[in-house]
């Protein structure tokens, strides 16, 4: 019989079909929006020749061959995929090219908020249990906390961590301990609520959190086991009723 995790102190969350779905990724789009903002683009390169280029270096780089992404446990930043990008024709922008992510993502690929994660937000929040974001993303945490206050408006997490800022991907432990580090609180009482088995959940449960593995975004079939202690929900009503339970 599995022993009931600790009412937690702490709730992590992961960002991509956790608290958000996205939509149809279209990188030309989103280069076509902050090309708008270039103040030089002598070659009159377009979002449709940079996206190219782009998929191109990814595939050179095997950043996200499904075969092997999950390997990789660390990672590329937007800002200098960007920089190599734009020296290629010689775009150029009067501010730092983090600024450039969010107009970039929200144009290249719409979000909405996963079902009921609001209610559940605000439920965390009356009782009082704190909650962040550790999610692997090549974009910075400036623009990942822009992404959910704009799409999830009740957002307010105590931290936002982006893979981009701390050189490590889950499921590196590296990443894990800087995010217990930044709760305060002891493993046993922090619960990590993910969708992908390898990173979210095992990378969690290495760290000795509660591992939440949120099915209902699944996209992939794969025969998983969640380790002993750990937690599976369909919603986010279900999981605000084990936390009702626990002790």
């Amino acid at each position: 019989m599995k022993e009931k995790p600790a009412k937690p102190s702490f709730v992590l969350f992961d960002y991509g079909q956790t608290l958000v779905t996205e939509g149809a990724y279209d990188g030309a789009k989103g280069y076509d929006v902050i090309l708008r903002l270039a103040t030089a683009n002598p070659n009159g390169v377009t979002g449709a020749q940079l996206q190219r280029d782009v998929e191109a270096l990814n595939r050179e780089l095997g950043r996200f061959d499904p075969a092997t992404r999950h390997k990789r446990l660390t990672e590329t930043p937007e800002a200098s995929i960007n920089r190599w990008l734009f020296a290629r024709y010689g775009v150029k922008f009067d501010c730092d090219l983090r600024e450039l992510e969010l107009p970039f993502w929200n144009a290249a690929n719409p979000c909405q908020p996963t079902e009921g994660i609001g209610g559940l937000l605000d439920f965390l929040k009356e009782e009082g249990i704190r909650t962040g974001v550790v999610s692997n993303l090549s974009f910075c945490g400036e623009a990942l906390r822009g992404r959910i206050e704009g799409c999830i408006p009740n957002a307010d997490f105590a931290f936002v961590m982006s893979s981009c800022d701390y050189l490590f991907r889950k499921p590196s432990r590296h990443i894990f301990e800087a995010a217990l580090a930044k709760t305060s609180v002891t493993a046993d009482r922090v619960w990590f609520c993910g969708d992908q088995f390898v990173p979210d959940i095992e990378g969690s449960s290495s760290a000795g959190m509660t591992a939440v593995w949120y099915k209902a975004c699944l996209r992939y079939d794969r025969e998983c086991r969640i380790a002993d202690g750990g937690i599976e929900i369909a919603d986010w009503k279900e999981l605000q009723e084990i936390i009702k339970s626990a002790k």
